[in-house]
């Protein structure tokens, strides 16, 4: 899931698919990749969820924020190979 900087509406996108994977609604752990490492860290202070108990550090972990399509592709692929591994294991 690849996410450009947006406003309440993507950000309320954003939030209901990182519940509906923490709930097991979506079984996969997807990759979500935030375009724009600055807006998003300025706008939602991530870290802050963890401490406060909100979200677990393997929550925050899923996300991974790039600055281009350059770097977030790698990124991409590298979490569809991981989820394509994990279901062959099964």
């Amino acid at each position: 899931l690849v996410i450009a900087p947006g406003a309440l509406g993507t950000c309320d996108e954003l939030f209901e698919i990182i519940t509906l994977m923490q709930t097991g609604k979506i079984g996969r752990k997807l990759p979500i990749i935030l375009i724009g490492k600055k807006f998003w860290n300025d706008c939602i202070k991530w870290e802050a969820f963890v401490e406060y108990g909100m979200i677990s550090e393997e929550d925050a972990s899923q996300l991974i924020f790039a600055d281009s399509a350059d770097e977030a592709f790698p990124q991409l692929i590298a979490g569809l190979e991981r989820i394509e591994a994990a279901s062959s294991a099964q």
